[in-house]
């Protein structure tokens, strides 16, 4: 569909703008688009750009769409802004992932743009998504944007049949909580013994969240951030995914109080998983794919080019592998721990969650072959999980906005969240209260229906060093506010060394 309606806009002498989500879901997408383009009547260069080219690819791309020589550009968010004139439609694709906000200054949501620069430039905008944010569906409901439905999958396609794992039911008679399911394990081995193949997905890498002593309680926690440090088998190092900070992996509880030898790690990442499967499945090929894999710049290319080859029997990784991939030959899905993200202090936390598991049983059964999903989870009869085993997004709709109506959260309303970061935690929270001050007494008269909320403490409180204090300020007013705030940053004197930042429409509280 993408394809045509890019042929359309060459066809009537305009260029087109095509988004995806992450640079990883490049590669296949440039393939198709040249293999579409290279050739014709409306034969035209196809333009890539995101933040791994170098400057001078980026230079010469730049001056490609300038120029006229490439009428096609594909890319990450920034790519929202080419060059392309004049400007015939701009396709975003997976529109609901949270990639598409640019978190560090200039702050934008590449979606928003895209809307506001196809209604200025007379263009068409296509947000593409099996599982639409709610602010998006929001506004095809509401008649600001047209609704196009594809109630089925191409060629009559079934879906494929989720089945849903009470991982509370498998503790009993296990030591410990288990990685796979016996329904999990049982169908891999189905699959290995039919020669088709299976993703597993796990939204965390490394090898064990966290080290602790059992004889003291001792936690291996960053100095820099409040979180725990991942230990990753690999390296033998433990690692903060927030900061970059690493050390080596002690041999006995670094606590000088207790120094016990039977120091353990608890929970798991993705290289336990693929450990576990070499053990449980000596002949299976295996491979994993995240980050800490993908270090060459070709790496995400090779690794795809294998899966498609048949060359790996299961393919294990986080979010990268859940969107965006199509392998006939998969006819299973595992999702080992399908909660991990749901009771984060986040309110779209089951939004994301839906999402998240649609997207990755949509790589099952896209061959002949129907396709088949197993949700582990401690949490099954969440709605979230149920209404993605049933594949029935609207219905998830429906009950979540109205969830969100009486709290005033998107897409009811609009997030305007201000962060106030500092290496004192008593000056940042003391500056919290008095920006809080300022609000009611510049903003709130001039805005009546403005809801503030805090100050409170990030959920992640300390990053990279630095304390961090939040205010949300929730309004269906948005113009206005983002104009009183500029106004109050001007006024406001803050202590030396804190620095606070306004993030409008956030895509995580985190």
């Amino acid at each position: 569909m993408y394809l045509q309606a890019i042929a359309v806009a060459l066809e009537q002498g305009r260029g087109a703008i095509v988004l995806v989500p992450e640079i990883s879901l490049t590669p296949q997408t440039i393939e198709r688009f040249k293999a579409r383009f290279s050739h014709g009547l409306r034969r035209t260069g196809v333009a890539v750009l995101h933040s791994h080219l170098s400057a001078g690819e980026r230079h010469d791309e730049w001056h490609k769409i300038r120029q006229g020589r490439a009428r096609v550009v594909i890319g990450a968010r920034s790519a929202v802004f080419a060059p392309v004139e004049p400007l015939g439609l701009i396709v975003v694709d997976e529109e609901h992932e949270a990639s598409y906000k640019q978190e560090e200054a200039p702050r934008y949501q590449a979606r928003d743009v895209a809307v506001l620069r196809g209604e200025r430039e007379g263009a068409v905008v296509v947000l593409g998504s099996a599982t639409p944010s709610l602010e998006s569906y929001f506004n095809a409901r509401r008649g600001k944007y047209r609704l196009l439905e594809l109630p089925v999958r191409v060629d009559q396609q079934k879906l494929p049949v989720v089945r849903v794992v009470d991982l509370r039911q498998e503790v009993h008679g296990a030591k410990g909580v288990p990685m796979f399911s016996r329904w999990l394990r049982d169908a891999i081995q189905a699959r290995l013994e039919k020669g088709e193949q299976t993703i597993l997905f796990l939204n965390r890498r490394g090898y064990a969240t966290s080290l602790q002593c059992p004889h003291c309680g001792y936690v291996a926690g960053c100095p820099h951030c409040s979180v725990s440090l991942t230990y990753h088998r690999t390296t033998a190092r433990l690692c903060c995914h927030i900061c970059g900070h690493t050390e080596a992996a002690p041999p006995a509880c670094p606590n000088p109080a207790c120094g016990h030898p039977a120091i353990r790690y608890a929970g798991i990442g993705t290289q336990r998983v693929e450990e576990t499967l070499a053990r449980l499945f000596p002949r299976a090929r295996v491979q994993r794919m995240d980050s800490d894999v993908l270090q060459r710049k070709d790496d995400y290319r090779r690794l795809l080019g294998e899966f498609r080859a048949g060359r790996i029997d299961i393919l294990v990784g986080t979010q990268m592998i859940a969107k965006g991939l199509h392998f006939p030959n998969v006819t299973l899905v595992g999702i080992v721990y399908a909660d991990l993200g749901l009771h984060l202090p986040d309110f779209r936390a089951a939004e994301r969650t839906f999402q998240l598991l649609t997207q990755v049983s949509g790589r099952a059964g896209r061959g002949e072959v129907e396709g088949e999903v197993v949700v582990q989870a401690f949490t099954p009869f969440h709605s979230a999980i149920q209404y993605a085993r049933r594949h029935d997004f609207v219905s998830f709709y429906e009950e979540e906005v109205e969830f969100r109506r009486p709290l005033g959260y998107p897409p009811w309303a609009r997030i305007a969240l201000l962060t106030l970061r500092g290496r004192n935690e008593e000056k940042v929270k003391y500056a919290a209260e008095h920006v809080r001050r300022e609000v009611e007494t510049v903003i709130a008269p001039r805005l009546p229906s403005l809801r503030v909320a805090g100050p409170a403490a990030a959920p992640l409180l300390r990053a990279e060093s630095y304390y961090r204090y939040q205010l949300m300020l929730r309004t269906r007013r948005m113009t206005l506010l983002s104009g009183l705030l500029a106004e109050l940053e001007v006024r406001l004197r803050l202590p030396e060394k804190l620095t606070l930042t306004v993030d409008i429409d956030p895509a995580r509280l985190l």
